[in-house]
């Protein structure tokens, strides 16, 4: 009886640990949010004016005259159908050139658009830069899974917390808790520290 209410208590122990860690990796990252000086990511939908690459942040523009009469843009009703914020969709002198899509990825990505002043046609580049050698890496994730341990049906929680990266590789602390459905097991915790890839 006393060996059962032990493993309890340490049971409750590793929880409370595992809460103070992962409270501890939120406060470390509500700080990092906030005193980061890189763009904040944008809400899902919402257009937001990009932050210049740090190639050309310093570098001032310069006039250039265009030889072609016209330049190429895509019809008004394309800045509605890409959800431009309201003012530009209202403001006649405001036209898009371009709207591409990049897809998700770990490594930071440089857009460079070019106009062809010779014809008035645009492309646009997307580079693919390099991961950063150290860099803080505030991504977490939760999860519950369900499957068979030990012969038996358990459920497994899980939440991991990254810490930062070196290049591909991320550090971080993740914790779970396994809690069979069935069968005479008894509920498992794990909490650590550990280094994962992302593919």
């Amino acid at each position: 009886m006393l060996s059962d209410n032990m493993k309890r208590l340490e049971a409750v122990m590793w929880l409370v640990v595992a809460a103070l860690v992962i409270g501890a990796s939120y406060g470390v990252n509500e700080l990092y949010q906030s005193n980061k000086s890189k763009q904040p990511q944008a809400p899902v939908d919402l257009n937001i004016i990009a932050t210049p690459a740090p190639e050309v942040k310093k570098q001032a523009k310069v006039d250039k005259p265009i030889k072609a009469k016209t330049v190429k843009v895509y019809p008004a009703a394309v800045k509605n159908t890409i959800k431009l914020p309201e003012i530009i969709q209202n403001n006649p002198a405001l036209d898009v050139i371009t709207s591409n899509q990049v897809p998700a990825d770990d490594h930071p990505q440089t857009i460079t658009t070019l106009i062809n002043t010779d014809t008035g046609e645009s492309q646009t580049f997307v580079k693919r830069d390099p991961l950063p050698w150290l860099a803080a890496d505030p991504h977490g994730e939760a999860g519950m899974y369900m499957g068979i341990k030990n012969g038996d049906p358990t459920a497994r929680l899980e939440v991991k917390q990254g810490l930062f990266q070196v290049k591909a590789i991320h550090f971080g602390i993740t914790g779970s808790v396994d809690q069979p459905i069935s069968g005479s097991q008894g509920t498992d915790y794990f909490i650590g520290t550990g280094a994962w890839v992302r593919w």
